[in-house]
């Protein structure tokens, strides 16, 4: 049976007619974009409309003075209109313009108008004239332009977003998308006004008035960071907005971070009114600055530095530490000390007016310091004084205490933590309206840094945040916890010096910050060249013998390390065994394990001071009271000072250092003194 033939040519395939509701949709689609791109050209339009009604007004009341009676007041009255329009557009403008860049140029229009009207007025139009206010109000009207572009109506290729050019118009979109919607975490919210910045994008955050707060807004910052598509290296800074009412945000978006490359720190000279410039904000808008001296309250602030290793915090501390011992404007004497040794800052430990190494001493420096809190306590009262203000007389008082969670915890300083523990609440509470303020630094990132969860350490922690507190790198996330902030210090990025600023109330901005770069060459050079201030008199004395001893009590401790040292080499340190460090890992006081060996280890030896075999060998209490001897401490009494024990048992060991080990004599003068002996012995 015979084929059909077909056509060669396809025949096109016989579309049904279009119904009267798909005409509705594409005509309303229609309407809609050419609304939308109207809307786009008479933004454009808008300041030539305003010199078109100036222009109008001008011909009308320049032709009002030659014509009739009748005449003028028609054009006396076109003139008003004009006026009266100009004016109403301008109010309604007003509404738009939230940036103060905007509203300055608003305001310079306004006044360029009215000078250009009573001018023309008075001396008749021209078209020069006209030029002028088409000059003038087309190099005003510049950043009102760029705001409001006229729309693209050819459509775009379309892009995938990640990989698009950050836009406002992007950011804007994906808030009323994501955030901003009904069902989005900031229902009903929307951004207005963008501007474009140096490090990205600065809008105005609208929120719901009595639903919404800008501390909402920051409980779930990591939600709006992914509702806006950041990527790690980017960032979101919302602050109140200075200008418009509550509760109205200063939203920037920062999409090219101002701190990749460092800032070598510039010297002292950073300590201005009583804030220590740290550095530049990631959007360049401005520095973190570390407030030592609120001045408008009279208040010594301290703080809080945590991070991970490698973060920078050394080298912060020591920006601190430098810029304000080397201030003459404000005097302030440093301590300094040490939960690892003399492991953190070896610079701050020689150069400050007191070091403390130990766990005992770090004890007794904060034992001195709540001394001369409470004698410049009374000093206040007895002389109605209100507040601080440091003089040269009576100096600020500034304690750091690096790596602070070890002479806080139980398991490292069993039996002074918890005194230690009271004695910096204390401080922290009370010692800022006297000048004596602290600085905690610690990798640890709980409340273990203030000695463990209870109302003490939360009191430390709360006190010390409501001056200064630094978040650095850390892996872990809970130190976010302890500032109260929703950023996660493990996402921040590997730059040394790199942390989010909390200001508590001292003032600045809430916002992440780059250190300044301090150079070994200037950790060399610059401590040399400050004069590291010491005490008053009186504050010198209230501080006890300890205080006074700090030189001697320095000297001891070196002593014991290379003492505990060369025991660890020789294999003869006592309690230089495994036991000891798993008990410490239990949380134990490190006795278990131990219960075999002698309080005082006997191993027999030959004494060449008394010609005898010596049954024993010393403990740690002979080795503090002999090391008080050779530093030059000479007394019972200031010797029981030095190292914490009483004068009764003072006395006891010295007569055991005398008899048993003839280490010490008495001299002419009742005093201790070493014994010499022959090396060859």
């Amino acid at each position: 049976m015979p084929t059909k033939q077909t056509n060669s040519k396809t025949q096109a395939t016989p579309q049904p007619p279009e119904t009267y509701r798909q005409r509705a949709v594409r005509y309303r689609a229609y309407a809609q974009t050419a609304h939308t791109h109207t809307r786009g050209v008479q933004k454009q339009v808008a300041p030539f409309a305003g010199m078109g009604l100036l222009v109008l007004a001008s011909a009308a009341l320049n032709a009002a003075k030659t014509a009739s009676t009748n005449d003028a007041e028609i054009l006396g009255g076109t003139a008003a209109v004009c006026v009266v329009v100009a004016v109403v557009a301008a109010h309604q403008m007003r509404k738009r313009l939230d940036d103060r860049k905007s509203l300055h140029r608003g305001l310079a229009f306004v006044a360029v108008a009215a000078t250009w009207l009573t001018t023309t007025t008075a001396w008749g139009l021209s078209w020069n004239a006209v030029g002028i206010l088409t000059a003038l109000g087309s190099a005003l009207s510049l950043h009102w332009w760029r705001k409001h572009r006229i729309p693209n109506s050819t459509p775009a290729t379309p892009v995938a977003e990640s990989q698009a050019e950050p836009t406002v118009d992007r950011y804007t979109a994906r808030w009323d998308k994501y955030l901003g919607c009904p069902n989005g975490t900031l229902a009903g919210s929307r951004l207005e006004s963008p501007e474009q910045v140096k490090a990205g994008w600065r809008y105005v955050l609208r929120l719901v008035p009595g639903k919404q707060s800008i501390a909402a807004l920051m409980s779930v910052m990591i939600l709006v960071r992914g509702g806006l598509g950041l990527t790690i290296e980017q960032d979101v800074i919302a602050e109140r907005h200075p200008v418009l009412e509550e509760p109205a945000v200063l939203l920037t978006v920062v999409t090219k971070p101002q701190i990749k490359d460092s800032h070598q720190w510039p010297g002292p000279s950073v300590f201005v009114d009583g804030k220590v410039r740290l550095g530049p904000y990631v959007d360049g808008e401005g520095t973190a600055s570390w407030t030592v001296y609120n001045l408008e309250h009279q208040r010594m602030k301290g703080g809080f530095v945590q991070g991970g290793s490698n973060a920078g915090k050394t080298r912060l501390i020591e920006i601190i530490a430098m810029s304000v011992a080397a201030s003459e404007d404000y005097p302030t004497v440093v301590w300094y000390g040490d939960g690892q040794g003399n492991s953190s800052s070896p610079t701050l430990m020689k150069y400050s007016d007191w070091g403390a190494q130990t766990h005992e001493q770090i004890c007794t420096q904060f034992a001195a310091a709540q001394l001369v809190m409470e004698l410049r306590q009374d000093e206040n009262g007895l002389e109605e004084l209100i507040g601080f203000t440091p003089r040269e007389d009576r100096p600020g008082l500034l304690l750091i205490l690096s790596e602070c969670h070890k002479p806080l915890m139980k398991a490292e300083n069993p039996e002074m933590w918890e005194g230690l523990q009271k004695i910096i609440m204390q401080i922290a509470r009370e010692g800022q309206k006297v000048g004596v303020a602290e600085i905690l630094e610690t990798q640890e990132s709980t409340l273990g840094a203030f000695g463990g969860a209870g109302n003490a350490a939360e009191m430390i922690r709360s006190n010390l945040l409501m001056g200064n507190g630094i978040m650095m790198r850390s892996m872990d996330a809970n130190a976010r916890q302890v500032f109260k902030v929703d950023d996660d210090p493990s996402q921040f990025p590997e730059l040394p010096g790199y942390g989010r600023f909390v200001a508590g109330d001292s003032g600045g901005r809430d916002a992440p910050f780059r250190a300044y770069e301090l150079t070994n060459d200037q950790r060399k050079e610059w401590p040399a060249k400050i004069r590291w201030r010491s005490l008053d008199t009186g504050s010198g004395n209230a501080a006890g013998v300890v205080y006074l001893m700090r030189a001697q009590l320095a000297e001891m401790a070196r002593e014991e390390i290379r003492r505990r040292v060369k025991e660890r080499r020789n294999g003869t340190y006592i309690g230089g065994d495994t036991d000891r460090i798993f008990a410490a890992a239990r949380g134990t006081d490190g006795a278990a394990g131990l219960g075999d060996l002698p309080a005082v280890a006997e191993f027999p030896v030959w004494n060449p001071a008394t010609q005898k075999v010596q049954a024993r060998q010393m403990h740690d209490g002979h080795r503090k009271v002999l090391d008080a001897v050779k530093v030059g401490i000479t007394s019972p009494t200031p010797i029981a000072e030095a190292t914490s024990y009483s004068v009764r048992r003072v006395h006891q060991i010295l007569d055991e250092l005398m008899d048993e080990f003839g280490a010490v004599k008495r001299d002419g003068h009742g005093a201790y003194v070493l014994v010499e002996v022959d090396a060859d012995a």
